[in-house]
């Protein structure tokens, strides 16, 4: 602008006869041009550094190659969900050796415990995430700011609720689990101490749902990486050091939980000043509050639902001994493995997904699921073929009893061949829930894997009692859940009051438009 207006002076007195410019004058006025010019480019520069510091927090999905977005969104998240899990094996390997095998099954039996009690708040995490990213998909600030400060009220309230319930009532469900006299004692411990840190964990959650949001993968690679190396070195000091068994494995965790809720949030307090986080703003928001529990209570009690089924199967197990229950835990901690690697993919299409609705580009958003489909077939079942062939070694990282082991194997072996179906049925379900519409795939995991999988557990343990047949449960369970969610994918109207094949339709049509 001073450019321009310099530049319209200098010709007017040009064009004006009786105030001509002399020589000098004209000097001037070209080292004044020269020095706004360079004033400008040094503006610009800062502008553009700014702009470029305010960005870095924030990835635009809605733009770009698909298959790199993805890729390079799902890494980061993958390699901190990679680490949180090693971090976790080196906890139970910390465990199993240290204090035994009545150890490792008690912490076993209050992991099922735990995933049911928090993921109805996990799942209303999603709903935050789904918000946020269609927010951010439509350049809506203000929508942006109010969810960002309803979903830390909500993790304030939420983290009090899940410790005074978690506490109280925790010891009881361990005691309905069937879980044997030898190891409840260390589980009510175990238990009771691990919900003391329920409300950093469900402050990290909601605001790691929204950096997931604004396509922001880095740093929960950072924050977890610290809070499992930490972890992992306070199980060597209670555990092995003080001989503090269980509770200093519990103690451990809530104290590693802690950091990452502290790192999120201040993240959060340096993002665009249009919605970052202030203290002060915190609080419920009507619309925005009600949005996130509409798409995300549903969402939660699909993964409720899920969870709920993993705790009786688990109960069943337990009627099988002390060595079941052991042999299990090695399962499930294997299982985290490949879950954590469908789960990378399926979090970045959820977000890439929800901001390519909020900017209404539909065949994106198909293009996406199907790019995400490929990726996790390739890795998952490159994951099962390393399983497959190094179970027994691998299972021996955490135990010694040979009956653990063998039980381990066995379940491993049972559940590997057809674990790509239940990949991608967690792709499928991301990309429905991307849009909001959650109610539909939480009664289809009611149908599938809650449902079909009990019925399958009591109507073929009736005929045949026999570990194997619980087993089975997990693939037949997968199989029907796959069927119906990909019915509602291509035929269910989730993409904006549209069907699969009419969202293409209309995308066709604005593209030759």
């Amino acid at each position: 602008m001073w450019l321009s207006l310099v530049e319209r002076s200098v010709r007017d007195r040009e064009a004006a006869g009786s105030n001509p410019v002399i020589p000098t004058e004209r000097k001037a006025d070209k080292r004044m041009l020269i020095c706004l010019l360079s004033t400008t480019e040094v503006q610009e520069k800062g502008k553009n550094c700014m702009e470029k510091k305010k960005d870095a927090a924030v990835k635009d999905l809605t733009r770009g190659v698909i298959w790199k977005q993805l890729v390079m969104f799902a890494l980061p998240f993958l390699a901190s969900s990679l680490l949180q899990q090693f971090y976790s094996t080196a906890d139970a390997a910390i465990v199993g050796h240290s204090v035994g095998a009545a150890a490792l099954a008690a912490i076993g039996s209050c992991d099922k415990l735990t995933l049911l009690m928090i993921n109805l708040f996990v799942g209303i995490s999603t709903g935050v995430s789904i918000a946020a990213s269609q927010a951010f998909g439509k350049k809506n600030a203000g929508v942006l700011s109010r969810t960002i400060h309803s979903a830390a009220a909500m993790g304030f309230a939420a983290g009090i609720f899940l410790t005074v319930i978690g506490i109280l009532l925790a010891p009881k469900f361990l005691v309905l689990m069937n879980t044997p006299e030898n190891v409840l004692p260390m589980a009510v411990s175990y238990i009771q101490i691990y919900f003391l840190g329920m409300t950093a964990t469900m402050l990290y959650n909601m605001g790691n749902g929204i950096l997931r949001a604004l396509g922001n993968s880095k740093s929960a690679l950072y924050y977890l990486s610290v809070s499992g190396l930490i972890n992992v070195v306070l199980d060597l000091i209670f555990v092995r050091g003080f001989s503090w068994g269980v509770k200093g494995a519990a103690a451990a965790t809530v104290i590693a939980q802690s950091l990452p809720a502290v790192l999120v949030l201040l993240k959060l307090t340096k993002l665009d000043e249009a919605y970052r986080l202030k203290i002060k703003k915190i609080g419920f928001y009507r619309q925005e509050l009600l949005y996130i529990m509409k798409v995300g209570v549903p969402a939660g009690i699909r993964i409720v639902l899920v969870n709920f089924s993993n705790i009786v199967v688990q109960s069943r197990i337990n009627a099988f001994g002390l060595e079941a229950m052991a042999g299990a835990t090695l399962f499930y901690k294997l299982d985290g493995y490949l879950y954590t690697t469908i789960s990378a993919v399926s979090l970045a299409l959820t977000s890439f997904a929800g901001q390519n609705i909020g900017a209404a580009d539909y065949r994106r958003v198909i293009q996406g699921k199907k790019t995400a489909m490929v990726m996790t077939t390739c890795t998952t079942l490159t994951l099962v073929a390393v399983m497959w062939f190094f179970t027994e070694p691998i299972c021996r990282i955490f135990t010694s009893d040979g009956e653990a082991v063998a039980y381990g194997c066995l379940q491993l072996h049972y559940l590997l061949p057809l674990y790509v179906i239940f990949a991608w049925n967690e792709i499928i379900n991301g990309t429905v829930l991307s849009s909001g519409h959650t109610v539909i795939p939480m009664l289809v995991n009611l149908l599938g894997m809650c449902g079909a999988r009990l019925a399958f557990i009591f109507i073929g343990s009736y005929f045949v009692y026999d570990i194997r047949t619980i087993y089975l449960a997990f693939p037949f369970s997968w199989i029907v859940t796959h069927l119906f969610i990909s019915l509602y994918y291509y035929r269910g109207k989730w993409m904006e009051g549209m069907c699969f094949s009419e969202a293409v339709k209309q995308q066709e049509r604005a593209d030759k438009r």
